[in-house]
């Protein structure tokens, strides 16, 4: 009996030897680096501090509090962009 792993490889290898190996190719670059740049996220919980920001601004923007955040454009120029 075939596992999913070998039922997908060989999909994989009959892909790679047609017309469309490049969008694989592309497909799978594209996939693979989503992966890794997922494992740089720090996965651990929202510390109470984390969460409580995170509130106070969520309740700066249902008061329409504009003084509360940065203006994107002060931020792009901070940022030399």
């Amino acid at each position: 009996m075939e596992t999913a792993i070998d039922d997908l490889m060989v999909k994989v290898k009959a892909i790679a030897q047609g017309p469309n190996a490049d969008l694989l190719l592309r497909l799978v670059d594209m996939i693979y680096e989503r992966e890794r740049v997922q494992e740089q996220y720090d996965d651990e919980p929202l510390s109470p501090e984390e969460l409580a920001a995170i509130e106070e601004a969520d309740e700066a923007i249902r008061r329409g509090d504009k003084d509360y955040f940065i203006p994107w454009e002060e931020v792009k120029k901070e940022l030399g962009l």
